[in-house]
């Protein structure tokens, strides 16, 4: 690489950790859901309780997340355990790992496409400041550490493929098992990087890479299986194991559950996807933009399967599962967001030389070059239009603003040994100290279709019993008919007691 290389590549990454560390907001934790629960584990491990959700009652272990992250923070809390002045400091090192991820998107442009570097330079700037991956990098969530340590994992894998060789696998199947502890989907890069490695007469480095990952993943399944049974069946959903949370709703739903999944998620993909490529009211508009976009995704994989093999099969198996998962898409997207604009890119240049007749060459090219100017154009006025309105602040003000009130509410009128439950159980815990859970449950199958009054009553009825909690905060609407209904039995089981702009606060009475 010459002087003038490293010179662009740093220009790169301190324009991409400046543009980061701009947006840091000092909005409080728990914007998100997950954010919270990383830095309960963050705590927990910090003050050496283990990996432990502290804030539920019993403080079980906890199998929902895997430990990568949860470490990072624990390292930063033992710097500053000020909290939450040391929330600011998790977003800053978010910055850095985007900063990082820029860097590893170009390194891979480079050494995998060869293409040049101002094309490198743009994919990776267009991959990470993007305003809705600024988004996930202003709060504390694990898609910045896991793009950081995307880009080397995948390089690593390509060259194992390339040579064949062990060593190469091994340091391969190692970066695999990091990557699956920051987030559990970076383990379908072993499948990926074994069929590439089958596929060429690579047996002994298919071995070797396996090994090596399963170093990583194998202790950590056997940890899910061993505390799995800790958190109570309401609460697993949240806080529980994904598998046993997955496997529940395709056991329940079968077959006409996937194809309902698949199809909510491809109308989210559609709807959010076809409004970043062309942020425009016209639906029919943003719907060519959109099946444009597909199949210069689907034209690109050709130049993925020559030069980057293993990343395209994990790309399709990333993509499946993220079909098939009962959960909004828009979030796992993000999280391999630089990938997508090399395999559009491609495939726009191979629709663009795609061989016809004479007379159809050039009515083809000009929709091609339409269709490609179009996703340009409506991705940077797009994120014109968030830069402008500071969208990665939306999602954290609001909920600063819903539960600064609960919070100010706990902390005059409960106790430290009381239990709460309510929707904003992890910012309640963590700024009060209460011991806190939800009101409700989070099942696959609400994916499709929200709780009925009955069943929400059956959850809070298991909750009640699993848990004992002393007071029930909520402010949804199924939730205050289940919490009313509760108050107006005989004898009654809850009393209104507070109220906030955007919560009721009921007691439980004697039990």
């Amino acid at each position: 690489m010459s002087n003038r290389e490293r010179l662009l590549v740093f220009a790169v990454a301190a324009l991409v950790l400046l543009v980061a560390i701009l947006t840091v907001t000092p909005w409080p934790v728990g914007a998100f859901q997950d954010d919270a629960i990383y830095t309960v584990l963050a705590k927990a491990l910090a003050s050496g309780d283990g990996f432990r959700l502290t804030n539920l009652p019993g403080s079980p272990y906890n199998t929902h997340y895997p430990p990568g992250y949860p470490l990072v923070l624990a390292a930063l809390w033992k710097l500053w355990p000020s909290f939450p002045d040391n929330i600011v400091l998790f977003k800053f090192a978010n910055a850095f790992f985007l900063a990082a991820a820029a860097v590893g998107t170009y390194g891979f442009c480079r050494t995998r496409w060869g293409v040049r570097p101002w094309q490198a330079a743009l994919v990776a700037l267009a991959g990470t400041i993007s305003v809705v991956v600024l988004l996930i990098t202003g709060v504390v969530l694990s898609e910045p550490l896991f793009l950081a340590l995307l880009f080397p994992t995948l390089i690593a894998c390509e060259r194992a493929a390339d040579t064949g060789e062990v060593r190469p696998a091994i340091a391969a199947g190692l970066l695999i098992g990091v990557l699956a502890m920051v987030r559990t989907l970076g383990a379908f890069a072993v499948p990926a990087a074994a069929l590439v490695l089958v596929a060429r007469g690579h047996w002994r480095a298919t071995f070797a890479l396996g090994i090596a990952a399963a170093l990583f993943l194998v202790p950590w399944q056997l940890w899910v299986s061993a505390h799995q049974g800790e958190i109570a069946h309401p609460l697993v959903g949240k806080y529980g194991s994904y598998g046993a949370w997955l496997a529940e709703g395709y056991r329940e739903g079968g077959w006409a559950f996937a194809r309902a999944v698949v199809a909510r998620n491809a109308q989210d993909v559609d709807r959010t996807i076809g409004y970043m490529i062309l942020p425009v009211t016209h639906a029919l508009l943003r719907g060519v933009t959109f099946a444009a976009l597909l199949v210069f995704l689907v034209a690109g994989t050709n130049r993925f399967a020559r030069n980057a093999p293993v990343t395209l099969g994990f790309l399709a198996a990333y993509i499946l599962v993220v079909m098939l998962w009962p959960f909004e898409p828009t979030r796992f997207l993000l999280a391999v967001w630089p990938l997508w604009f090399p395999l559009a890119a491609f495939g726009a240049l191979a629709c663009w030389r795609l061989a016809l007749p004479r007379a159809l060459r050039w009515p083809w090219r000009v929709a091609v070059a339409a269709c490609a100017l179009a996703m340009t154009g409506g991705y940077l006025w797009y994120n014109g239009i968030g830069y402008a309105n500071s969208w990665w602040t939306a999602v954290q003000r609001d909920a600063g603003q819903r539960a600064r009130p609960i919070v100010e509410w706990v902390a005059r009128h409960t106790s430290p040994d009381d239990v709460l439950a309510t929707e904003d159980d992890l910012i309640v815990y963590l700024y009060t100290g209460r011991k806190a859970l939800p009101t409700s449950t989070f099942t696959a199958a609400e994916r499709l279709r929200p709780l009925t009054d009955v069943e929400d009553a059956i959850v809070v009825r298991q909750i009640f019993d699993a848990y004992d909690p002393d007071y029930f905060i909520t402010g949804g609407a199924t939730g205050l008919r289940t919490a009313r209904a509760l108050a107006e039995r005989t004898p009654p089981e809850l009393r209104p007691v507070g109220r906030t702009p955007h919560v009721t606060i009921f007691k439980r009475l004697a039990r």
